[in-house]
């Protein structure tokens, strides 16, 4: 009887071992998580804040700021079109979740805050490079995902080819932003994926590399 008390109470001792050690790991996870939130989120109001003030300057300056100008807004182009390419390998491995989803939104509402800087950029600077913005779907289509992923590779040629001659911009249009459904209305696009060519030209669905760089003169 005495053996047998001890065995239940090692039984017992172990049991609330394994609880208290897995309740400390759900409470570093989530502990862990809460504040990856909170410093993403931090960052996203910093980014917004920077392309913000970059509107206002843009406002205000002269001509002779053109070139300056022009060469913080490519770099933030390309940080933030690197910033996509992570956020899609996280999609492809079927990784999404809602912290994703959510990082996506703030990537959208960035890449379009970026489009209005870049118009406002080029009336004020003649025109100096072209933008290529691209609207697509977050379908689960696989022939949508194939027209898509068709479309994504010619217009990453086009930016290789042109360099800082053009400015893409990658954003998803149906993920419910005011901002992005107000684009849509303005430029008359009822159809994903479709290109806007300096605000311009609208392109819906498949088009060659030939035909976009027509555009591009």
């Amino acid at each position: 009887m005495k053996s047998k008390n001890i065995i239940f109470l090692e039984i017992l001792v172990i049991t609330l071992a394994i609880l208290v050690i897995g309740f400390s790991i759900g409470f570093y996870v989530e502990s862990f998580r809460t504040n990856s939130i909170i410093n993403n989120y931090k960052k996203f109001e910093i980014e917004a804040l920077d392309l913000r003030l970059q509107n206002y300057y843009y406002q205000i300056m002269d001509y002779t700021s053109c070139d300056n100008a022009i060469k913080q807004n490519l770099i933030f182009a390309d940080n933030l079109y690197n910033k996509g390419l992570l956020i899609d390998k996280y999609e492809q491995a079927n990784q999404i979740t809602d912290d994703i989803l959510l990082e996506k939104k703030r990537y959208v509402l960035l890449k379009t805050e970026l489009w209005l800087n870049s118009i406002l950029l080029k009336n004020k600077c003649g025109k100096p490079f072209h933008t290529l913005v691209y609207l697509y779907s977050q379908t689960q289509d696989k022939m949508k995902e194939a027209e898509q992923e068709t479309i994504s590779n010619v217009l990453k040629q086009v930016k290789d080819e042109k360099g800082n001659k053009v400015i893409l911009l990658p954003i998803a249009g149906d993920l419910g932003l005011d901002i992005v459904n107000m684009q849509l209305r303005v430029y008359n696009i009822t159809y994903l994926p479709s290109i806007i060519i300096d605000e311009n030209s609208t392109l819906a669905g498949f088009h060659s590399k030939e035909e976009i760089e027509s555009y591009l003169k």
